[in-house]
């Protein structure tokens, strides 16, 4: 996937300026696409001369105070509905704790407790910051789209449920071996 397909979801869902865009990617897309906002402002130019979005005019020229809003063209739209129709396998990870371990299992004079423990807060920290999402954005009774969004979020707290309990476990492993 690209960045592309994220902005065009994103815009899918609701008109924005780039910084609205940045923040909202901030808020929740960037939880499972990360973007810098710079990267976000190339795509969106990108995708304006590939005429898969639109800038909104509304009579005044884009300033500082007055930044340049985008929308889905028709294009967008077929684009974005083409590449969510496509089957693709599962990502292939890519994760440097793992190999951290691996070489602590490797070399015995290499304790991994300290990137564990640092990787544990970091899932705590995220699963909490999830988990109060939740909480606050669905309530009551919800549409398709709210409810597919919460879905995105679900698969988001209960991969961070799993690693806190993976953390949780290895460190506990480390502890059994040292004694």
């Amino acid at each position: 996937m690209s960045l592309r397909f994220a902005i065009l979801t994103a815009l899918s869902e609701k008109s924005s300026s780039g910084i609205e865009l940045a923040r909202r990617f901030d808020r929740s897309i960037g939880y499972f696409w990360p973007a810098s906002h710079q990267q976000i402002y190339r795509e969106l130019d990108t995708l304006l001369g590939d005429g898969l979005i639109e800038q909104l005019d509304d009579g005044t020229p884009p300033s500082r105070g007055n930044p340049r809003t985008f929308r889905v063209t028709a294009d967008g739209t077929a684009a974005l509905r083409a590449w969510a129709g496509r089957l693709e396998d599962r990502p292939k990870v890519r994760d440097a704790l793992m190999v951290r371990i691996r070489a602590a299992a490797a070399l015995s004079d290499v304790d991994p407790r300290a990137a564990l423990e640092h990787r544990l807060a970091t899932h705590e920290r995220t699963l909490e910051a999830y988990e109060a999402i939740d909480a606050r954005q669905f309530t009551g009774p919800l549409n398709r789209a709210a409810r597919l969004q919460r879905q995105v979020l679900r698969a988001g707290i209960a991969s961070e449920r799993m690693w806190v309990a993976w953390c949780r476990d290895a460190l506990a492993e480390l502890d059994r071996a040292e004694s």
